[in-house]
């Protein structure tokens, strides 16, 4: 069913099956184990959706407009995306997880949106940006579901925005300018063919490109 209203299914699952869909093999962490280890055994880190980082990761305290968050995970996370970056593996964040890169890179967070309403539970359009990835696998506008109440303020070292809301110049993308590291703020996992489909827009080319370069081939 095609909407946002669209069937709902465990959101581990759908980013397994994406994976899996374009020729990779989920692994999923538990939170346990050596994180440097699990870096050198597989390709690449998918940092999926969730709740919100704890505050303290940008210099502020817990309030009432943090939601779900889960310090175990903010370190475990933090933990693994330092492990990948040593190594220059391909990192995928989505939703939280382009939060949680931009925040590592030494970035800030809005705590609330003043425009919240336009990304809770919406569907609305954003804009690519000249040169970036998503341009090339997209084109310039797609409409892209939307689950958050948090976004980037301000942009970690290294990193460049490929795509903003064009209701409201919401950050939606960035790419690192030398790591193999991109995220977005929506959630392809459920924009993809006879999978899930949030919306008209096929997030397909996003999963494929990702498993490519996990697989050390030009995209």
């Amino acid at each position: 069913m095609l909407g946002k209203r669209s069937r709902q299914i465990t959101q581990s699952e759908l980013y397994a099956r994406c994976i899996n869909r374009f020729g990779g093999t989920a692994v999923y962490d538990g939170g346990y184990g050596d994180a440097g280890q699990l870096a050198e055994l597989c390709d690449a880190l998918l940092l999926s959706g969730g709740g919100d980082i704890h505050p303290s990761y940008y210099g502020k305290h817990l309030t009432g407009l943090d939601t779900s968050v889960d310090q175990q995970r903010d370190e475990r996370e933090w933990e693994l995306l330092q492990q990948f970056c040593e190594r220059k593996k391909p990192v995928l964040g989505i939703c939280r997880g382009i939060q949680v890169i931009d925040v590592f890179f030494g970035g800030t967070l809005f705590r609330h949106l003043g425009t919240a309403h336009v990304h809770d539970t919406t569907i609305h359009t954003v804009v690519t940006s000249e040169g970036g990835r998503l341009r090339s696998l997209f084109g310039e506008t797609l409409p892209v579901n939307s689950y958050h109440h948090q976004a980037i303020r301000t942009l970690g070292a290294g990193l460049h925005v490929t795509a903003v809301s064009d209701a409201d110049g919401v950050i939606e993308a960035i790419e690192h300018d030398s790591l193999p590291v991109m995220a977005v703020q929506w959630h392809p996992e459920r924009m993809v063919e006879s999978i899930c489909r949030d919306t008209e827009a096929d997030m397909g080319p996003l999963f494929a490109a990702f498993l490519t370069e996990c697989m050390g081939k030009e995209t």
